[in-house]
Formats: structure tokens, sequence, C-alpha cells
């Protein structure tokens, strides 16, 4: 199969690739900025139509090149023109980002009725990782029973103006794929209208992460920090950040870290244990936090070191 156009379009929006294994091209990715090109994308459409495409540092991912686009936000006529490249019979027509909206099968958790068998399964799920009633009803918490989300716990989130941004729907059942999560752009702020920006913020992983830091807490869903977030951050108030990424992404938090640092916030890191923030609970973590270590650029560079 010639993918010759196919990969000269994608070329002139991402830049220069560079030839991986099989059908697999390396780009430079836009949306963690990392300095090796690591967001991979197959150039080969399989039967069903899809193109599998994945970075390897922030994990942002999909399954054709049209959720790509979304991602990355392609205006539409230019979209058009690279998906016509696609083998005859995988076209779909490009309609822009669309307004999200949580599954229809979407039910809301803490009015559900105290004899469903699946609410209290649920119910149990969530209060084994740390949550309560409260939370419940403070997060909106969800669930499905049937359609593309069924068998999963939603967990949406809303803007600044209460308009959904983005939702999280998790496995409670074992399902070997924990999350499924809508093919929209992630360039948001998870929880934004839970944020009060004048007082310090918590940036750490997932959203069970946040929900059980409580307060003022950011998941980046990920390890890599959005547009939206950083520029909402260098723009607000907040002076102090506190950055709670897993053992594994100390790199990854260095430079957010150094990234702030330029611009004049506070910045401290929080050396985690083994344990992530919705493994450790509420009361841990928050006495934990208290030796969070202040960074400073020479600080940085120390950490740098011992990688």
């Amino acid at each position: 199969m010639d993918y010759t156009f196919l990969l000269g379009s994608i070329e002139n929006i991402l830049g220069k690739s560079y030839k991986r294994a099989r059908d697999n091209y390396a780009f430079h990715c836009p949306f963690c900025n990392h300095r090796k090109p690591k967001l991979e994308i197959n150039m080969h459409t399989n039967e069903e139509g899809k193109n599998f495409w994945e970075c390897w540092v922030c994990q942002t991912r999909g399954r054709t090149i049209r959720s790509l686009l979304y991602q990355l936000k392609t205006p539409k006529n230019q979209a058009s023109e690279i998906l016509k490249y696609l083998p005859k019979g995988s076209f779909i027509e490009f309609k822009g980002l669309s307004i999200i909206e949580l599954p229809k099968e979407y039910q809301l958790l803490f009015n559900s009725s105290p004899t469903s068998v699946t609410a209290n399964l649920i119910k149990r799920y969530l209060y084994a990782r740390g949550l309560s009633d409260n939370d419940f009803i403070k997060y909106s918490i969800g669930y499905c029973t049937s359609g593309d989300y069924g068998g999963r716990v939603i967990i949406p989130s809303y803007s600044e103006s209460n308009t959904l941004n983005f939702f999280v729907a998790r496995s409670y059942d074992g399902n070997y794929f924990k999350y499924k999560n809508p093919e929209t752009s992630k360039d948001i702020i998870f929880f934004e209208n839970l944020i009060n920006w004048n007082q310090p913020i918590i940036l750490c992983e997932g959203v069970f992460d946040a929900m059980a830091i409580k307060r003022n807490a950011i998941p980046l869903l990920g390890k890599s920090i959005s547009t939206s977030l950083y520029k909402k951050i260098i723009t607000s108030k907040v002076k102090d950040i506190y950055i709670a990424l897993d053992t594994d992404a100390k790199n990854r938090a260095l430079e957010i870290g150094e990234k702030f640092l330029n611009q004049g916030k506070r910045v401290f890191l929080v050396d985690l244990p083994d344990k992530d923030p919705s493994e450790m609970g509420f009361k841990p973590f928050t006495e934990h936090i208290q030796t969070a270590q202040k960074l400073d650029i020479s600080g940085i560079m120390l950490h740098k070191l011992d990688l």
C-alpha cells in the first residue's frame, strides 16, 4: 500500500517523521512537546479503517487518523484533505470537534435505588477506594449498565462555566481494559469548576488520585500537562504548585516544575512512596504532602543527575 501522500500531509502538520518498525512513523509529540520523536502513527490502514497512534511519553493515543485530527484541532478543510488519502472505504467525513455529551445510559450514583444490585456493587468498589457518599454528589459520579460504556463508573469533568468538557469511564468489574474515554481533545482542565485559583494547587496523574487528595487537585490524565491547564496556571493568581506524580514519572515532574519556576511560580515536589495518592488515601497523603520539597533551578539539576 502506497501511503506517501498520507504521510506527507501529516508531516505538513506535525513536521518531519522518522521511520520506525513496520509501517510506524515517529513524530515530535505536540501534546507533551518531548524533545525526542515519541508520537508513533501506523500509516497502514487496517481492514477496520484504523490507524493506531500513541505517544510513548504522555500516552495520548487513538485508533484512527480522524481521532488524531480531532485532538490536534485541525481545521475541517485541512482535515478533509488529509482523510481523502485513506484507502477507499475507510474515509469518514470530518465533522470537527463535537460537543461532548455524557453517555445516554449514564445514571447518577447518589440517587440510585437502594435495592439496585449494580449500584450497590459500584458503591462498594468506590468505598474500597476511599470515596464517600458525599464524593458521589460532589463529583457527579455515575455509571452505565449498557451501551458503549456498560460496566463502567463515569466520572465527568466540567469547565469553569459548568460545561461538560470530558469524562473518564473506569471499569469496576475486572474488565481488562480499565479505561475507555471519549475520542475528543484532552486539552482541557479536569475538575476545573472545583478549583480555587487563589489557593495552592496539586497536580496529580489520575482522577482517583485527585478525588483522594480532595482539595484543589487537578488530574493530568497522564504524565503531561495540557496546554490549556498550563496557560491557566501561569495567568492565574496561583502562587504555589505541588506536583504529585508517580515515582516512575519523576523526570516529567521535574520538567513541569521547571516550566513553572521559569514563570515565577513556587513549585514543590511531592516525593511519593511506592503508593500513589489514591492508594494512600486522604489523611496519609495530607500528612505526607507537608514534607514536599521546594524546588529551585539548582535543585532540579541535582535531581536530573540522579535520574
